[in-house]
């Protein structure tokens, strides 16, 4: 025979070209994942400098809300309105009582207080004794604004008259009596001014590396800074940061900073104010997060074409050595007479060697050499087959993806294990051969997938994108899935098989919307307790602030009480038996209470208004009825009606009442709205001579019968009321971090005639606190500044003094228990009740102790 036509390759030059054609595109492929995980990298470092700017501004926003507050409440009190309506004839003792208030308010806040008229002219200045000469009156721009429009206004960064540096102030309207915010100008204004520095050591939280700065939209004025924040205030930011301040709320910016550095910026507009918080970094820090995966990749990708090369040069030298001693070996049996099979020319030079010799022996020998030579590559081309057969099966089989082989006409010709386990079935037989559209899809699906189906095999769509829809199991059920189609055509482009590869995502959808309605009910059940507690500001009545103050705050402790009565029960709502008993607890001894009814379990919607209606009725028998005379009794029953609603009778037994009231007052009338709107029901109330007999019916779908755990006793929904002439001179460690709280315990506490050490407002002033001698009982708060204050109790304990823990958490966090087991203690929940704190104090402070004098 003659050699084939051109000269052939070597063995080694076929190796190094199945190298590269592996190599070259994995290396393809890794670059394009280097880029992308650049990219990724480059996206995280700018949501790290967007989420700092974004956390910083809210922060700033909740200071800047709490000082409007405080200076609000300020501007709000009555003496301040009575002398807005005066104007200069208020006596002086009421000025020295208001400087006094606004220097407290001003301390609390690490600021000062200034009294000035819609001029400017300064009435007072709490950075200068009451009386003290004072700067001549310099109307300014945010005085004139919010005396004229009756609304508080913030400033922008200006220099105090009196503090001579920068400054910034809440400037509050003061409204005259029967005034409401927004009729007509105001004749005073409070200013609660403080040092920017405050909003600079709140920019200093950033994460190492970063520069946080404030900055005034307007005109681009460093207010506060991270870094360098003296020698920055009032500096203008470069353009190139402060030109998208005024158009856009959120976005990132670079270029040089105020030293010449390469920076990259994030900003994110405040909400309260025309101010923006910017958080940098430096470019070089912003590439490296970026580019260093980038170069590593590329020198490994290197590394390893290399490698390869190599590895198929060695394997190349071990292939060569056997196929040329094969190639003398055919040569010498050619000599001697043997009969290998015909073969076809061969593109590699060695083989190509060996044909021409095989050739030459084949001429006296080819009918047995071709039969046996036959035999044997047919075996050994379908033991080959059936390896390669058995080990797709089994790659096919392992994968933990749903695999389906459709043919063209749409039935399933292949499918794999999990994907048996995600239809219900058992056996592949159940499902090959079967229609796929008909047998596991659901029918309004149907038409939508088929068409789908007929766009793959036609080429216009694509088989790479992935898709969402429902398949249907053997038990009726549905399983949702997401799919990605590869299409397999022959030469001439006619489909062959769609070979659909499915994740099923059921669960993880269904724990996705589980989240969703939890974040919707949470964010609902907030909201409405805002708006009840809005309600109860606006429509109480009365006519001293004290008052007011009272009343407010039982109505308050009320919806705080049925909250953590829900929060226990996880919101799926409570006993009846011990809303009652919590309401009543601090108004009647054992002996005057009667509490009686079959286990009843209210619907969430429920607990809260009913709350507020026993409140009501208790605070009005405390005052006017039953529980107000010395003799007066009190009884609450119910029983759950036929129709499955529920009877509520109130009776009031030894009051002297001269009928029903003149007039209805807030409180019944939203006895009334409550009883009839949100509890579905009705009301009677009969005023009798001995008592009031008020009896409510509660709607079936706000009620549901149930045992509870452990029936509470009579005896339990009662409390005698506190011995309060035992708290007389005895001195109590007060710790609370919340100037405003603080400031309301230390009146509480003053207000029982106790001595106040205190209030300590860190973890390391109250371990100072807790080592001086005579403390009789301490008041904390868990949560200081994110540290915990049980290291304070412990050493309280340690001494004997009781604590009062005073905290917004159903239950003290972490399990915290008192060292060796055993220590007085006891909890409350925020907002703190004047009597319940009055309570405990009186149950932890031994009676026999003598009260310390004070310091």
């Amino acid at each position: 025979m003659a050699p084939a036509s051109g000269r052939p390759l070597t063995l080694r030059a076929h190796l190094l070209r199945l190298t590269l054609a592996v190599l070259l595109p994995a290396l393809l492929a890794g670059g394009l994942t280097a880029w992308e995980l650049g990219r990724a990298y480059r996206q995280a470092v700018e949501n790290a400098l967007q989420g700092g700017a974004r956390t910083l501004a809210v922060a700033i926003d909740r200071e800047i809300e709490v000082a409007v507050t405080a200076a609000s409440s300020l501007a709000g009190t009555r003496a301040l309105r009575a002398l807005a309506e005066s104007g200069d004839s208020a006596p002086e003792e009421a000025i020295a009582e208001l400087y006094e208030r606004a220097r407290t308010v001003g301390n609390a806040f690490g600021g000062w207080v200034l009294l000035v008229r819609a001029d400017g002219e300064q009435l007072f200045n709490t950075q200068r004794p009451l009386g003290a000469p004072l700067p001549a009156a310099a109307a300014q721009p945010w005085i004139r604004r919010a005396t004229a429009s009756g609304q508080p206004a913030v400033t922008n960064l200006f220099t105090g008259s009196v503090a001579q540096r920068p400054v910034l102030a809440v400037v509050t309207p003061v409204l005259a009596p029967g005034r409401r915010p927004g009729e007509g100008p105001a004749p005073l204004a409070i200013l609660l001014a403080f040092d920017p520095a405050r909003l600079a050591a709140m920019l200093a939280l950033v994460r190492e590396g970063e520069i946080a700065g404030l900055i005034q939209v307007e005109d681009g004025r460093i207010i506060a800074r991270s870094l360098n924040h003296a020698t920055s205030t009032g500096r203008v930011a470069p353009d190139w940061v402060a030109a998208p301040l005024r158009n856009l709320t959120i976005g990132q910016a670079s270029g040089p900073s105020l030293d010449g550095a390469a920076i990259v910026a994030a900003f994110q507009r405040l909400d309260r104010v025309p101010w923006a918080v910017v958080v940098t970094a430096s470019r070089a820090t912003y590439q490296a997060a970026w580019r260093s995966p980038l170069e590593r990749l590329v020198i490994a990708g290197a590394a390893l074409l290399a490698l390869g090369l190599l590895l198929a040069g060695l394997l190349a030298r071990r292939l060569l050595d056997p196929v040329r001693a094969l190639a003398r070996e055919a040569q010498e049996l050619a000599a001697g007479g043997a009969t290998p099979s015909a073969l076809a020319a061969a593109p590699v030079a060695e083989f190509e060697a060996l044909r021409v010799v095989l050739a030459q022996a084949a001429e006296t020998t080819r009918a047995r050499s071709v039969s046996e030579g036959r035999a044997a590559a047919a075996e050994e081309a379908a033991a080959e087959l059936r390896a390669e057969r058995d080990r797709a099966r089994l790659y096919f089989d392992m994968a933990q993806a749903v695999l389906v082989v459709l043919g063209p006409d749409g039935r399933v010709r292949s499918i794999n294990r999990h994907g048996l386990s995600v239809l219900g079935l058992r056996h592949e037989d159940e499902a090959v051969g079967r229609d796929w559209f008909e047998g596991f899809v659901p029918p309004r699906l149907r038409p939508q997938l088929r068409r789908l189906f007929q766009g793959l095999a036609q080429g216009t769509e694509d088989g790479a994108a992935s898709t969402e829809n429902a398949v249907l199991r053997a038990d009726g059920t549905e399983r949702l899935l997401v799919w990605r189609n590869a299409v397999l055509r022959d030469a001439a482009g006619r489909l062959i098989a769609v070979i659909a590869s499915g994740e099923d995502i059921t669960d993880r959808r269904a724990t996705e919307e589980r989240q969703t309605l939890l974040m919707r009910e949470v964010d609902h059940r907030a909201k409405n307790a805002l708006a009840v507690v809005q309600s109860i500001l606006r429509l109480t009545r009365a006519e001293r602030p004290r008052d007011f103050a009272t009343a407010v705050e039982g109505r308050v402790n009320a919806l705080a009480r049925a909250h953590t009565l829900l929060a226990r029960e996880s919101w799926a709502g409570g006993s009846l038996r011990e809303l009652v008993r919590t309401e009543l607890a601090a108004y009647g001894a054992e002996d005057r209470l009667r509490i009686e009814g079959p286990p009843v379990w209210l619907a969430p919607d429920a607990v809260q208004p009913l709350s507020l209606v026993l409140h009501e009725l208790a605070t009005n028998a405390a005052k006017y009825g039953a529980l107000s005379a010395p003799g007066g009794r009190l009884a609450v029953d119910w029983q759950v009606e036929a129709d499955g609603g529920l009877r509520l009778d109130w009776r009031e037994d030894g009051a002297a009442l001269a009928g029903a009231p003149a007039h209805r007052g807030f409180g019944s009338r939203m006895i009334a709205a409550t009883v009839t709107g949100q509890l579905g029901g009705s009301l009677t109330m009969d005023w009798r001579p001995a008592g009031l007999h008020a009896r409510l019916r509660i709607g079936a779908d706000r009620v549901a019968l149930r045992e509870p755990a452990t029936a509470p006793t009579d005896a339990e929904a009662a409390a005698a009321p506190p011995p309060l002439a035992r708290l007389a001179g005895r001195r109590i460690l007060l710790v609370e971090d919340e100037p405003l709280v603080a400031l309301d315990l230390e009146e509480t506490l003053r207000g029982l005639g106790c001595e106040v050490a205190g209030p300590a407002a860190t973890l390391a002033e109250a371990l100072r606190l807790a080592e001086t001698p005579r403390l009789d009982a301490a008041v904390l708060d868990v949560n200081l500044g994110g540290q915990a204050a049980f290291p304070v109790a412990d050493l309280l304990l340690a001494q004997g003094v009781p604590v009062v823990f005073a905290t917004g958490y159903s239950e003290l966090p972490g399990g915290w228990t008192p060292e060796g087991g055993q220590g007085p203690t006891a909890l409350l929940r925020k907002p703190v009740d004047r009597a319940a704190l009055a309570a405990a104090l009186c149950r932890l402070v031994p009676p026999e102790a003598a009260p310390h004098a004070p310091l």
